[in-house]
This record gives C-alpha cells, structure tokens and sequence, in this order.
C-alpha cells in the first residue's frame, strides 16, 4: 500500500503539478473558490483525514483559513502529481469545528 507523502504532494501543487476533477472545478465555480485559495490550503493547511488506502491513489483532507473562513481541498498523490478531488467550505452540519468532522 503506498504511503502518501505530505511534503511531496504540497510541493508538486507549489510546482503547479496538479490537476483539478472536472467534479472539484463545479465546486470551485460554484463555491467562488481560486486556484490560489487552493493552493494556499495544500500549502499551509493542517492534514485533518488521511485515507491512505484510496483507490487509484492515497488522499488527504487539508483545511486552512482563507479569508477567515475554513477552506477544505481533497487531494490525492500519485507521487508525482496531485489531483484536486473536491474543495468545499465549513459546513456545522457536517463538521463539530473545522478541525472535527460530525459521527454519522
């Protein structure tokens, strides 16, 4: 199972390697969120979920502040480019604060 490198997924979005879902881009235009902002969240947000047996390749949930309000970017790692899976906001029905996720 392959082991997802955190540091290595944050520099291959800084090095623009990465590709956005067309799923994550409706997100994006629906959401008013920038390739900036998502960047920004790989770059200096928390890792809050890793799900390293995803299927084709290992995820991670990062969140960070933007504009003062909880941003959140799924992104998976081939080791070489990341993938933009889907971005979204704070949700308080889904989330007990922006670090927790709510038990279903």
């Amino acid at each position: 199972m392959p082991q997802l490198d955190i540091a290595a997924l944050r520099l291959a979005v800084k090095e623009d390697r990465y590709l956005i879902t067309l799923h994550a881009q409706q997100r994006m235009g629906q959401r008013m969120i920038t390739h900036a902002d998502l960047k920004y969240a790989v770059a200096n947000g928390d890792v809050i979920e890793e799900y390293p047996d995803n299927q084709p390749d290992p995820k991670a949930l990062f969140m960070a502040f933007v504009r003062g309000e909880p941003l959140y970017v799924a992104c998976a790692f081939d080791g070489n480019y990341a993938y933009i899976v889907t971005v979204h906001r704070y949700d308080p029905g889904k989330w007990v604060d922006p670090w927790t996720r709510r038990k279903a």
